[in-house]
């Protein structure tokens, strides 16, 4: 039996978009995940992970600093843009759910980055001799 090629194409359309949808969504993790993972370079990751000096400990947690602010900053623009999104534009509140996850998602890699930032710069301090170890 051969389908109509109207029927066809309109199969094929919705495939391709939903092959479309699903790459989409499997790159944005893939390029979420990497991105989490490489917030210190590599040498200064290795330094760090074997017992860096205290310069070292001081450098990435500067940079966790560096990248908590960007992600809190970025949460606010997405709940800036949330908020500004008429009731009309979005009646079923699609977007502005999504760009709320968004925000709460940067919020959240933000308070791990600050964690991050407070124990490196514990250790730095206890390196440097003006912060006992507890």
């Amino acid at each position: 039996m051969r389908l109509p090629d109207g029927v066809v194409g309109t199969v094929r359309s919705t495939l391709g978009i939903i092959a479309m949808v699903l790459g989409a969504t499997a790159w944005g993790m893939m390029g979420c995940s990497l991105a989490a993972d490489r917030v210190l370079p590599a040498p200064l990751e290795n330094l760090v992970t074997s017992n860096g000096s205290a310069d070292d400990h001081m450098m990435a947690a500067t940079l966790y600093q560096q990248e908590a602010q960007r992600l809190q900053a970025e949460a606010a623009q997405y709940e800036q843009e949330a908020a500004a999104i008429e009731p009309l534009q979005d009646p079923k509140g699609f977007r502005r759910n999504g760009l709320l996850a968004a925000a709460q998602r940067n919020r959240t890699q933000a308070d791990e980055m600050q964690q991050f930032y407070a124990a490196h710069h514990t250790k730095a301090q206890t390196l440097t001799g003006k912060q006992q170890l507890q």
